[in-house]
């Protein structure tokens, strides 16, 4: 491993270290803000505890996957689902309709992750479940996914905060498009008052401030993983000497098979094909889990002058870029980082 290595993937756990939600949630939280507070999410454990370093907390709710932070702040917790709801993530809403039941003014602390941990459903539990498993494999956008589930469901899309009897204050840590607050956890509180912590713009500007020549691509890369490889490949074409791409997004895959992977990984493999060898690059997840991989992404030390091309192009055919990925670099090995803000992309030229 040569001495260049190890910086984008510096670059890349510093920047969430900067992004964690318990630090950037004290800067949304005011005095007047209710003092009984409902956490949903992959982030519900650290934005809880963010939320009490600063704000005398009364009574709390958690509800978040199972394998993420718990909080260390005194709650309620229940842990459900991800990415499929389970038996748990109907408890958990049980739990959240009598935790709502008892209190008139809630403060939301919402992140990504929470459509599939809690659920109250408006059909069988058994039919909602299934319902979402197709979603998740549909390869279609979020907000098409959250608006399908919405409907199955009796509390995404603004049916939770149709429930709340008081002042009803919503903070969200967004892992979708920016400016879709609604579309987080599938919006259970939508029209609510609604701030935003921070969003994958943040973290791509939070990456951009550690790089000494950063490019930034402005817009967010959604749609096809294939469309979004192209992209990232013609970008980099333009890249001088010393100067780094930054991106992010969360590009959609269509799940054909039972492999092992992720789209980060499946992201990397596509821009191996297309991007000019030596270019360094990193894949990532912000939450440090991509796809059933076991890994948060893909480090790139230099794309490979050749490739197996055929051998890649079966495996992503068979949903299993995991199986592959030591052809164009290292898999990222980490613990789930507590963040969730889609995914960052870096593309470096020396």
């Amino acid at each position: 491993m040569n001495s260049i290595t190890p910086k984008l993937v510096d670059i890349y756990l510093a920047t969430l270290a900067r992004c964690a939600p318990d630090v950037l949630v004290r800067a949304h939280v005011d005095a007047s803000m209710p003092r009984n507070v409902v956490a949903i999410g992959k982030c519900a454990g650290a934005l809880l505890d963010g939320v009490a370093s600063v704000h005398a907390i009364e009574h709390a709710f958690v509800a978040m996957p199972e394998g993420y932070r718990p909080p260390l702040t005194r709650a309620e917790v229940h842990l459900g689902g991800h990415p499929e709801m389970t038996p748990a993530s109907f408890e958990a809403g049980r739990a959240l309709l009598a935790f709502i039941e008892k209190h008139d003014d809630l403060l939301f602390l919402i992140s990504g992750g929470g459509s599939a941990c809690v659920e109250v459903p408006l059909a069988s539990e058994e039919e909602t479940a299934k319902r979402n498993r197709e979603l998740i494999a549909s390869g279609l956008p979020i907000a098409a996914i959250n608006a399908e589930r919405a409907k199955l469901s009796a509390m995404k899309g603004g049916k939770l905060r149709e429930r709340i009897r008081g002042r009803c204050v919503t903070l969200v840590y967004s892992d979708v498009a920016t400016g879709q607050l609604s579309d987080v956890a599938s919006g259970p509180t939508a029209g609510s008052e609604m701030h935003l912590i921070a969003d994958n713009s943040t973290l791509v500007r939070t990456a951009a401030s550690l790089v000494s020549k950063p490019i930034v691509l402005e817009q967010q890369i959604d749609g096809d993983v294939e469309d979004a490889a192209q992209l990232l490949a013609k970008a980099a074409e333009s890249l001088r000497a010393g100067e780094t791409l930054i991106a992010g997004g969360e590009p959609t895959v269509t799940v054909k098979s039972t492999g092992k992977g992720g789209r980060t990984i499946e992201l990397a493999l596509r821009f191996a094909m297309h991007a000019r060898p030596g270019l360094r690059a990193l894949f990532a997840s912000s939450d440090g889990v991509d796809g059933n991989s076991g890994a948060a992404g893909v480090h790139i030390p230099a794309i490979p002058t050749l490739l197996d091309r055929h051998r890649i192009a079966t495996a992503l055919g068979q949903s299993d870029s995991m199986s592959v990925v030591t052809q164009v670099g290292e898999p990222i090995m980490i613990a789930p980082t507590g963040n969730n803000l889609r995914d960052l992309f870096l593309v470096a030229r020396d």
